[in-house]
């Protein structure tokens, strides 16, 4: 009898662990995220931003907090308190004060503190919204953008409901501001002067050495498309004459001052622009206004960083297949190497400190959650200095690896594959496909628990399924070429490339091909309402934010040059290619059961193409349903929408293709 016993609470033992869920929608938005690691100029000690989702009766959003350690780890403390958001820190020059901005106050404002102990002094009082900003090289003075309030006149008419406009005609705009931080007026404010009154968008900056000049970049509007095609110029400090720097037909912006102030370092896409296409560092000299571009970094593809200590090479990021990898590019256009060459972990959110010594960053991989690290500038030696969820150690992780395949005519895909956790050899398990978007997105391998998008991959993965994220062509991280290797051809080889990664899948002996399910957002929403209009060997599809009519998409979303620069026309040019690509047009094929989801305030796929899909599946008898998330941009960005969004991916799938548990 005693053994008897035994044997019935061991079982009760081992399916209390199956049932156990450590990575549910719930459970994953309690990983605390870290969102900027700040060096100090001498390096000493790390600035690090701490994200957690707050929700409660009336409250459902994210909180960064802002902590300081020493740059081995130790003495960790937090120095933002409370219930409203405080980010974006930033060192003084000599390292005695930290600057950050915060909305305790209700607009966002700018803040300083001192190193050594004391209270926030809040130094604006802005209308709007504080946006970037920096310390000038004396720690005398501090830049910021803030977008233009509406006047006395504005907020009447609004409250009067007599507030009509004309689309495009009265932009609001980024404007450039100088603080004095040692002079105040007689009401006892810190001096501050606009710097741009010109009617356009500031949206990069950054300070000369001296601190008599700053370069900006600058677009039409604060519009996202028009962001793309930015130039950049000089305005003096003093007198406010500005000089052009960078104004051709390619897109220039975030420039940044050697240390010898002798020249400027910026970003550069090609003339004219290319949205999918190569991006190349450039060097403007001051002294007679010459400029070159940079040895090519091999994906062509990232962003600047900043310069080394000696002004010889200037530091470059950007995916490396699912990896990342920093570069340095030495000025005169011949050298080339990588910083971190030999990583096998994804680093992400770098940042370099003023001097040039050291960067820090976070770094995880698919089964070690993001914590930050620093390293010198000298060679690639991470320092760990936060353990943030020590308390998740203990959890159990599933296997992901990187798998490759031929894709349409021959060329190699390569994607991540993620296990069921547990999973033994040889067992066929429910399999879903999730595509990216983009379609110039990657599959990293980041921590596969630390997702807090729309698609809980951990979660997947402890309900018994394989889950295949594909970087098909046209995705970053593989070169130029591989990039734009599905220019006026979505859904074509593209969609040849996914469908032969599942039947590598099927191959190994993983997917079951009876319970198979198709998920994806944005360009993936687009690949995944292709998919089910193309075959029927999904039984289940989650499609996000999906452009399912071209011709539409390009006339409502916020990037108008983007669809034009993919497909080498309008689509008034030629409808009949819009159309040719568009998953509205085969909707009439659809037979697997769809779920959409889509927020409502999305400005770069309308939230009229999900509506659009869902009354014709839905005309048609297909089983069909629309999860429409209020006040939501282009993916939710409340932690209950958030939730949401995952519970009902994880619910739709177990009711279509979903391991039946027998307790």
């Amino acid at each position: 009898m005693k053994k008897f016993l035994i044997i019935i609470v061991s079982v009760l033992f081992a399916i209390n662990i199956t049932a156990q869920k450590n990575w549910s929608p719930e459970q994953s938005l309690k990983i605390k995220n870290i969102t900027a690691v700040v060096p100090s100029p001498d390096a000493s000690k790390v600035l690090y931003t701490v994200r957690e989702a707050v929700m409660t009766d009336d409250r459902s959003e994210y909180i960064n907090q802002i902590w300081l350690c020493n740059s081995d780890g130790s003495n960790s403390i937090q120095l933002t308190k409370g219930d409203k958001n405080s980010s974006n820190p930033k060192w003084s020059p000599d390292g005695k004060w930290i600057a950050f901005t915060s909305s305790r106050d209700t607009k966002t404002n700018l803040y300083i503190l001192p190193v050594g102990g004391g209270e926030a002094e809040k130094i604006t009082d802005v209308k709007s919204a504080v946006g970037n900003y920096d310390w000038s090289a004396d720690g005398t003075m501090i830049a910021f953008t803030m977008l233009d309030a509406a006047d006395s006149k504005e907020e009447k008419n609004k409250k009067a409901k007599d507030d009509a406009y004309f689309m495009d005609e009265e932009v609001k705009q980024n404007r450039l501001f100088v603080l004095w931080l040692h002079q105040k007026d007689t009401a006892g404010k810190y001096v501050q002067k606009k710097i741009t009154k010109e009617n356009y968008n500031v949206n990069a900056f950054d300070w000369s050495p001296d601190g008599k000049a700053i370069v900006y970049s600058h677009s039409k509007s604060p519009e996202a498309n028009d962001n793309v095609y930015s130039d950049i110029s000089l305005v003096n400090i003093e007198n406010g004459t500005i000089k052009s720097i960078a104004n051709t037909g390619a897109g220039e912006s975030n420039p940044i001052f050697s240390p010898d102030g002798k020249h400027i370092a910026y970003f550069c896409t090609t003339d004219p622009v290319d949205w999918s296409g190569p991006r190349h560092a450039k060097i403007y000299t001051l002294s007679d206004g010459k400029s070159w571009r940079l040895k090519a970094t091999p994906d062509e593809s990232g962003g600047l960083l900043g310069w080394t200590p000696d002004g010889k090479n200037i530091l470059w990021t950007e995916a490396n297949r699912t990896l990342s990898s920093v570069y340095q590019l030495s000025i005169d256009g011949k050298m080339i190497s990588e910083w971190n060459k030999g990583s096998k972990d994804f680093l992400a959110s770098f940042t370099l400190n003023t001097t040039g010594t050291h960067i820090a960053f976070t770094l995880q991989n698919p089964s070690q959650l993001p914590e930050a690290y620093i390293s010198t500038l000298t060679n690639f030696s991470p320092v760990k200095i936060t353990s943030l969820n020590a308390a998740h150690l203990g959890k159990a992780l599933p296997k992901t690896e990187v798998i490759k395949w031929k894709g349409a005519d021959g060329k190699e895909i390569e994607g991540l594959l993620t296990y069921p956790i547990n999973y033994k050899a040889g067992d066929k398990v429910p399999f879903i496909l999730n595509v990216h978007g983009g379609p110039a997105g990657v599959f990293t391998q980041a921590c596969v628990a630390s997702n807090q998008g729309v698609y809980p991959i951990a979660a997947f993965a402890e309900a018994g399924y394989a889950v295949l994220r594909p970087n098909p062509r046209g995705s970053t991280g593989y070169g130029a070429e591989f990039r734009m290797a599905n220019r006026e051809d979505w859904g074509g080889k593209d969609f040849q490339d996914l469908m032969a990664g599942v039947d590598h899948v099927i191959k190994m002996g993983v997917a079951d091909e009876n319970k198979m399910g198709v998920m994806g957002w944005s360009y993936g929403g687009f690949m995944s309402s292709w998919i089910v209009g193309h075959t029927n060997r999904f039984k289940v599809a989650s499609i996000g934010a999906p452009v399912v009519d071209l011709s539409h998409q390009n006339l409502t979303d916020d990037i108008e040059g983007f669809l034009p620069s993919y497909f080498k026309s309008n689509p008034w040019d030629d409808w009949s290619k819009y159309d040719a690509h568009s998953p509205l047009r085969f909707v009439q094929n659809v037979k697997t059961p769809v779920m959409l989801q889509h927020g409502e305030a999305d400005l770069r796929v309308p939230f009229s193409n999900s509506v659009m899909f869902y009354n014709a599946l839905r005309r048609r008898d297909v089983p069909v349903r629309l999860l429409a998330l209020p006040r939501q941009p282009h993916g939710p960005t409340e932690p209950r929408m958030v939730i949401k969004t995952m519970q009902t991916n994880l619910e739709w799938f177990d009711k279509y293709i979903g391991e039946k548990k027998g307790f």
